[in-house]
C-alpha cells in the first residue's frame, strides 16, 4: 500500500494498527519473491507412472477400498512428485488420484499451504509428501 502511495496513517487505519507498527514495518527490508516453480504438464509424466501399469484400477472411484489400494501403488511410482504437483496445481479440482492424493486431501493440502505461508508453495508440498 505504502509504495502505491497510502499514507502511514491511512495504512495504520486500514489495518487498525498504530502507525509506530507500520513505520516499523516498513523500515524492514523487502524479501525477494520466491522463484517460480517450473509447471508440470501431464505430458511430462503420464507415460512413465505405474498407475499405466494397473489399467484394471479405477483411478478416479471414490471407493476407500480402491482408494487406498491406488495410493498404495503411488508410493512405488518413479513420478510419484511429479503427479502429486500436477494434482496440487492443474489436477485440483480434478477427481481421482494425483500422487497419492484424494481429491479432498488435495484440497486440504492447498487450504493448509495457504493457512501456513499466506501463500500456495504447491511444489514445497509436492516434494514434502512425497518425502513422506
Amino acid at each position: 500500500m505504502h509504495r502505491r502511495g497510502q499514507s502511514i496513517d491511512t495504512i495504520a487505519d486500514h489495518l487498525r494498527v498504530s502507525t509506530r507498527s507500520v513505520s516499523r514495518y516498513l523500515e524492514k527490508e523487502c524479501p525477494e519473491p520466491l522463484a517460480a516453480e517450473p509447471e508440470v504438464t501431464l505430458q511430462d509424466f503420464a507415460l512413465d507412472g505405474a498407475c499405466g501399469e494397473f489399467p484394471e484400477y479405477d483411478w478416479s472411484t471414490r471407493s476407500p477400498a480402491m482408494q487406498r489400494e491406488c495410493k498404495a501403488i503411488c508410493q512405488y511410482c518413479p513420478v510419484l512428485e511429479k503427479c502429486r504437483s500436477y494434482g496440487l496445481n492443474q489436477g485440483r479440482n480434478d477427481s481421482g488420484i494425483w500422487g497419492a492424493l484424494t481429491k479432498s486431501e488435495r484440497e486440504r493440502e492447498i487450504a493448509r499451504q495457504r493457512r501456513t505461508s499466506g501463500r500456495p508453495d504447491i511444489a514445497a508440498a509436492a516434494q514434502q509428501q512425497g518425502a513422506a
